[in-house]
């Protein structure tokens, strides 16, 4: 292993002497652990820059404003060594002056590699880095016996927002549409009875009988578990009241988030209930309660008949109030989305919503009526 810096080589001496006087008995020079990873990255506050135009003078004014980096999930894949966000910062975010928060595993160190040359120094989360391009920390293990490095790349959008656009596909014929449910097929949709079914991740179908419980089924319905949750089952949507979202949890890997978002069965609780899941292959994984955190100005409100959808790198949903919101927190916070609000012309509420493979998003209403939203060319 290269020396990194006189700093480092005057640590590890420390670190030596230290631990000959700790093991004088046993002489054991391998103390602490040998196994490392990065196990969490965490982004500060975010600066984003943005100009406007006056109408009366034409002068461009530059205008400063946060953003809440841990609101923006940062994706580790072990097995590339790779680091990155899932979703694309909004254009204009300043990456040249981020700071972050990372965790290691058994406490080891991280450091982080110049963007010249081949030199370390130790991170600090107080201090800012520059992440215009992919940058390279290395994570020693608490022994400094062995390191493992990671890549890092943040990815800022290219676009101030997207051309959204309703077009209507027609009233179908159908006795109840509010006990159909849109199923998602390469770049259409086609209904199928609810049934008590919520949802479907990769593997798994997910549904909540009369009686309350959460079932899943590996094998197409044939078969159903109740599932494990991490708190009591009276905080669970009532039966009949819920809706979820599904998508894949990271790049290479064969689990999903699924997200379970319904109305409280108890009548004084003003706010929705979510839940979460990663569910893996094997059917292992439990659901977790997501309670509100009272400093929580944007959770989800309190109504009925929600559906979602995962569209665009985030979660829609839609309930009675006919407001459409964004999650980009998996369920934490809600925040309405003016891009894709409901064409002027839909009537009734609206039954289900689903995106198909080819990013397009599906909508059916209580009246039968059929729409598809999709980016406008």
């Amino acid at each position: 292993m290269k020396i990194i810096t006189i700093k480092l080589c005057a640590i590890l001496a420390c670190i030596a002497m230290l631990s000959s006087c700790l093991n004088s008995d046993d002489d054991d020079a391998n103390s602490g652990y040998a196994d490392t990873a990065i196990t969490q990255f965490t982004l500060g506050t975010l600066n984003r820059y943005t100009s406007t135009t006056s109408s009366a003078t034409g002068n461009d004014t530059v205008i400063k404003t946060t953003l809440t980096g841990s609101t923006y999930p940062m994706t580790i894949n072990h097995q590339n060594r790779t680091i990155y966000n899932s979703n694309e910062l909004p254009v204009g975010t300043d990456i040249k002056h981020v700071v972050c928060t990372i965790t290691a595993k058994n406490s080891g160190a991280v450091a982080i590699q110049s963007m010249i040359s081949d030199s370390l120094k130790w991170h600090s989360s107080t201090d800012s880095v520059d992440f215009s391009q992919p940058r390279t920390f290395r994570v020693y293990s608490s022994n400094l016996q062995s390191y493992r490095d990671y890549t890092v790349t943040l990815t800022v959008s290219k676009t101030t927002g997207i051309n959204f656009g309703w077009t209507a596909k027609g009233t179908l014929d159908i006795a109840n549409p509010s006990e159909m449910k849109l199923v998602a097929r390469d770049d259409s949709v086609a209904l199928m009875p609810r049934d008590n079914i919520l949802g479907a991740a990769t593997h798994e179908i997910y549904k909540m009988g009369a009686d309350g419980h959460l079932m899943a089924s590996a094998d197409g319905g044939e078969s159903w578990q109740t599932e494990m949750l991490d708190d009591d089952e009276s905080l669970l949507p009532a039966p009949g009241k819920a809706s979820m979202a599904s998508w894949k949890y990271a790049t290479a890997t064969s689990a999903d988030y699924v997200l379970l978002v319904g109305t409280p069965r108890q009548d004084d609780v003003p706010y929705m209930r979510v839940w979460r899941k990663i569910a893996q292959r094997n059917g292992s994984g439990q659901w977790v309660y997501m309670p509100v955190d009272q400093a929580n100005n944007f959770a989800m409100p309190r109504q009925e008949n929600l559906v979602m959808a995962y569209y665009n790198g985030a979660v829609l949903a839609i309930g009675s109030d006919m407001v459409m919101r964004q999650s980009r927190d998996e369920g934490i916070t809600w925040k309405q989305n003016t891009t894709y609000d409901l064409p002027s012309n839909l009537t009734g509420t609206v039954a289900d919503m689903t995106a198909d493979n080819s990013g397009r998003l599906w909508l059916l209403t209580t009246t039968g009526q059929l729409w598809l939203g999709d980016v406008t060319k």
